[in-house]
């Protein structure tokens, strides 16, 4: 290695590591803001919290280097540049890009980093995540229902506590909203003065004993007494409510209902995955070309009962017959077609479907034809509702196939733009001519702001259908490598741009 590789590589390292774990206490502060009021203050260990922290910033490795690499880069650079040793180095022979050979080395180092954590790190992380966090909840539900505050641990279920005992089992004031109806928005509520609440050792289930209290639902309207809307009052002396724990079991398939599967699974099981999605989604849309077999097929054609007995006989005969007389009848029509219809190919098509028609109902009886019709009827509009679900199946399949995609390109997408933040930051850095903390980390936040509502746009487009999944997952890179590009091509000119005539009255100003 180089005299000047190690310089460059030496001035990475403090500031590099720095960025890092900023960074990382940033977004792992983000989280606790928003999701560890699940679990701090509810009775769980510390341990438990920090092994819940821990396992948050493993997942959010791929996030946080590519900004790493942004800030080291610019404040090493705007340092080197601000005591003219970059200067120096130029006037040695050196060229911008050979000096920044050695940072090139370290981006390329964070880029396998972030591929390897986005591939192997973040899914285990997220599975190991999700399930603490799951059993953490089953362990003690008691300790989640606080006072005064209204819970959703449990699905359909709201349930509010006015005040609870010292032993935690102890409550009063209790109100629960049951949402398990298909009407959401009916009242059905209980209403109790007291209670106990506890989890049944040995089994899956939730209590809550339930002292003197009222239940209130709104009945479902009744048409024959003119949509009448009834109210039920009950009062009730005691009431045990069991809630099944099952839902808060930790199993691979619950993650099918929450959209966050795709987390979970490295690169070679997205590929499986989306391969799987593909292939069915191609198999049902083959499927529903040209299925209208059994729509005109005679035997699926039910006949009332007062014509079976009479169409029974030419039963095996009808399939013969339609098909001759049908190619009969195509036949004439061929050898009667006029000069303009044969020139006409729509309008021939058109005879010979007519012709087929009329063929196919005239020969059955006239007593049968109402039957035959509206049987024909029904299996049309059955074949339609089955090729309109299989097609609602496919728009459902290809979003999540969406998904899939989209995660399995931001695992490289993600890795690549280590590289461009370098190409990004050193160039900046030596234009900007500034080191410290100031200048760069504004700098480094613009951009990284920048790259973050493009990973964003590109998530909620492909969610939307708007845009492809692999543009989706690209489009940071695609809007930022220009800007790499330029900005190289301007530090290797010694040039500056507009853009950054505002620092000189700053300058003045120190």
């Amino acid at each position: 290695m180089k005299k000047i590789d190690r310089l460059i590589i030496s001035n990475f390292i403090p500031p590099y590591i720095m960025a890092f774990l900023t960074v990382e206490f940033v977004l792992i502060m983000q989280f606790m803001w928003k999701s560890l009021d699940e679990v701090i203050g509810k009775g769980i260990s510390l341990g438990v919290i920090l092994e819940l922290i821990f396992y948050f910033s493993v997942r959010i490795l791929p996030e946080a280097v590519p900004v790493t690499i942004l800030i080291s880069s610019v404040m090493v650079f705007g340092n080197l540049a601000e005591k003219y040793e970059l200067s120096s180095m130029k006037s040695a022979g050196l060229s911008l890009t050979r000096i920044m050979a050695g940072g090139f080395m370290l981006a390329i180092m964070t880029s396998m980093l972030s591929l390897i954590a986005s591939n192997y790190l973040k899914p285990r992380a997220n599975h190991k995540f999700f399930e603490r966090l799951y059993s953490v909840k089953k362990q003690d539900l008691t300790l989640n229902i606080e006072e005064g505050v209204f819970s959703y641990d449990f699905k359909n279920f709201t349930i509010r506590v006015g005040e609870k005992s010292k032993d935690g089992e102890g409550i009063q004031d209790i109100i629960i909203y049951d949402n398990t109806g298909t009407d959401k928005k009916r009242i059905n509520m209980l209403v109790a003065e007291d209670g106990k609440m506890y989890s049944k050792a040995g089994t899956s289930q939730f209590i809550m004993d339930l002292g003197l209290g009222e239940q209130y639902r709104e009945m479902v309207p009744d048409k024959k007494a003119g949509n009448q809307h009834e109210f039920v009052r009950t009062k009730f002396k005691s009431w045990s409510k069991v809630f099944d724990l099952s839902e808060f079991d930790f199993e691979a398939e619950s993650w099918n209902s929450n959209r966050r599967e795709h987390d979970l699974l490295n690169a070679s099981q997205l590929l499986t995955n989306i391969d799987s999605f593909t292939r069915t989604i191609k198999s049902t849309i083959e499927k529903n070309r040209y299925d209208f077999g059994q729509v005109v097929n005679v035997s699926a054609i039910d006949i009332d009962e007062n014509e079976k007995e009479a169409s029974k006989k030419n039963e095996n005969q009808l399939p013969e017959k339609l098909n001759t007389a049908i190619a009969n009848k195509v036949k004439q029509e061929k050898a009667n077609k006029t000069a303009k219809n044969f020139k006409d190919p729509r309008k021939q098509k058109k005879i010979e479907d007519e012709g087929k028609v009329s063929t196919l109902l005239k020969h059955f009886e006239q007593r049968e034809v109402s039957g035959i019709t509206k049987r024909m009827k029904y299996l049309v509009d059955k074949k339609s509702n089955t090729i309109t679900k299989n097609k609602n199946d496919n728009i459902a399949k290809t979003k999540t196939k969406n998904r899939y995609v989209l995660r399995l390109h931001q695992m490289f997408s993600w890795a690549l733009i280590c590289t461009v933040f370098l190409f990004i930051g050193a160039p900046l850095g030596s234009i900007i001519k500034k080191g410290g903390y100031g200048y760069p980390l504004l700098t480094s936040i613009l951009f990284f702001m920048l790259f973050i509502i493009l990973n964003i746009m590109g998530d909620r487009l492909t969610a939307t259908g708007k845009i492809h999944p692999i543009f989706g997952a690209w489009i940071s890179n695609i809007v930022l490598i220009p800007i790499a590009i330029f900005t190289t091509y301007k530090a290797l000119r010694d040039s500056t741009f507009s853009g950054f005539k505002y620092l000189t009255i700053f300058k003045k100003s120190q």
